[in-house]
This record gives structure tokens, sequence and C-alpha cells, in this order.
């Protein structure tokens, strides 16, 4: 923006200020989407004094900034009055020379950074869905999936990005800001569809989720589940889909495994274990198939026939019409208005 507005070509002040102003910062945007995604995943996440280790190459870069423009504009200009010698009097020596490790081996480490958090964040993040599906009912507010999209736009953002540097340095002349103005314009992509994403992505609700995901520690306590016997599954198993049917804890749209597990008196780990052992499906899926099956009851009863779809499927406990139509067609096989016009024509819609 400031090249094409002339502060480059100026040979000024201006075109001072740009090349002593460090713009770039990727060393620390990968550790900040990582932590980021640990903080918006996990409600008790607390950023520790060790966690400033990953930022400790940014902290370098921006070190190596103060000394140059120490040097070259302080010292040696302010101060003891000496002409810039380069680029019609705009930067100095050590902006020029470099100092310590080229200015290769920076930009190298850069893309080294930037591909190692976003691909950590997401294999990350392929464990958060498995969590959301062994944890909650209802997951469609919190899965993310907007910045799971912003991670994957900008591997491929990078994936340009490394294309311009390699041609810069392959070509015998280097690439002119005006040539390199393509990798600034998708970069501008991302940043609007970073803003955009964002500000829809309902930040205050998703703040009231008891999330809980440490990827430090597995999905169920292996020592637990390993102690408890078949015959002891079965009996939990009996007691849990006889509360399921007594009580109906899924008609709550936030009904979630740590909270299923405190009604029967039992642990996390193990009634997920029983779940997934006696009923071959995850938490998510065991709790929505109790609620297709009580909006299959409220379709057949003529007492609730003046209800819409969408208001069957809130008052047995769903929350969203997406989440409705995936878990109806995923349990039933056909669509919720399908199997409604089929009920109604007389057909067995199975």
């Amino acid at each position: 923006m400031l090249g094409f507005a002339g502060w480059y070509d100026a040979r000024d002040w201006h075109t001072t200020f740009m090349f002593y102003l460090p713009f770039s910062h990727w060393l620390a945007i990968g550790p900040l989407i990582y932590f980021y995604f640990l903080s918006v995943t996990n409600t008790d996440f607390r950023f520790r004094r060790k966690d400033l280790l990953h930022f400790l190459p940014e902290f370098i870069w921006l070190l190596r900034w103060v000394i140059i423009f120490a040097v070259d504009i302080v010292a040696n200009h302010w101060i003891s009055g000496e002409p810039l010698p380069y680029f019609d009097n705009t930067h100095g020596r050590l902006h020029e020379e470099g100092i310590g490790l080229p200015w290769q081996f920076w930009s190298v480490m850069e893309y080294i950074s930037v591909f190692t958090y976003l691909v950590l964040t997401l294999r990350l993040y392929s464990r958060y869905r498995t969590y959301l599906a062994n944890e909650f009912s209802n997951t469609e507010e919190i899965d993310f999936r907007w910045l799971r999209n912003f991670i994957i736009a900008n591997l491929i953002g990078h994936l340009i990005w490394l294309f311009f540097d390699v041609a810069d340095l392959i070509r015998e002349e280097p690439l002119t800001y005006i040539q390199g103005w393509y990798s600034y314009f998708f970069l501008g992509i991302l940043i609007y569809y970073l803003s955009i994403s964002g500000y829809g992505s309902r930040p205050l609700e998703r703040q009231e989720a008891d999330l809980h995901f440490n990827p430090g520690e597995p999905a169920d306590d292996a020592a637990k589940v390993q102690a408890e016997q078949d015959e002891e599954l079965e009996k939990l198993a009996t007691k849990l889909m006889a509360f399921m049917e007594q009580e109906k804890p899924f008609l709550d749209p936030g009904m979630n495994l740590t909270r299923l597990s405190k009604s029967i008196n039992a642990s996390p780990a193990i009634v997920s274990r029983t779940i997934n052992a006696t009923q071959q499906m995850n938490f998510n899926d065991f709790i929505n198939r109790f609620r297709v099956e009580a909006v299959r009851e409220k379709l057949d009863s003529a007492s609730d026939s003046h209800l819409s779809l969408l208001a069957i499927a809130l008052d047995c406990g769903f929350n969203s019409k997406a989440t409705f139509n995936r878990a109806f067609k995923k349990h039933t096989g056909n669509s919720p208005s399908a199997y409604s016009a089929q009920r109604k024509t007389g057909a067995d819609p199975a």
C-alpha cells in the first residue's frame, strides 16, 4: 500500500521508514494461531511463561531490527551526522549488508515456522473433532470450522508466497514490488476472510460452552477403561438406557458427556466407554439417536401435527436446523421433509 502510495520511490524519509519498519511478523503468526486454537477449545487454558519460548524467534527477529535501526539511523546518521550511503541516501550499511545471519535465513525460518504451526494446529483440530463427538450432543456452535478453513487458506497463501520468493531467487533481476503485488493481493483476501469469518463466529456464545480439550491427554482415560470388566459395562449400560428412557436428558440442547455422567454417578471416561462398547457409536450419535426417535414419535402424533419440522426438532433437543437435518438423515436414511411427506401419504418411511 505504501509502495503504491509513492513512499518507496520518494527517496526521502518516507523511503527510510519503509526500509526500517519490520513489516513481516510471520514468525509470530504461527504460534499465535496455535495458542488461539488452544485457548478457544479449552476454558481452562492459561498462557504460561514457558510458552513464550514459542515466540523466541520473533523476539530475536525484532531485536535484530532494533540493532540495525540503532546503528544505521540513531548512531551513524542522527548522532554522528553521517549520510546514509545506499539508495539515494535512504538506508545504511547494516540494512544493506545485514547483521549476523543473512536475510535469506530468516525468510526460510518464516516458512518453516508458519507451515509447522499451521499443520500442527490442523492435526489438533482433527483430534478436537473427535473430542466433540465424544463429549457433546450439539456441536455446530463449537466446531470452529471457520478456523480450520482459515488455516487451510493460510497454507495455500504461503505456497503462493513461496512461489513468488522462488521466482525472485532464480531470476537474474529480483521482482519489483509491482510484480510482487499479486502475493500481497492474496494476503489481502486472507485478511478480509479472517475478518468476516471471525465476525460471524459468535464468540460470546461459544465462550459459554464448557470446553476442556487437552491435546496432551487421550480422549479417554485408558487405565480406567481397561479396569472395567464387560459385565460392569453391561450393568452401566442398562442403568444408562433406563435413565435415557425415563428422564429424557436428550431434550436438553446443552446435554454433554460430563453432565450425563454426573446424573448416573459415573465417570465420563466410563460412560463414554460404555456407549462405545455397547452401542457402537460415540456420545454425539448416541444422544442424537434418541432425539431423532423423539422427532419421529411427534411426527406420528396427531396432537403435534400443527407444529413445523423445525419446531418439533427444537422441542426434541436439537439446537439448529442444520444439525437436525444431518442427524435425522444419518439415523433414518431420509431427510426430515422426505420422511414427513412419506408419512402423510401413508407410505412406510422406515
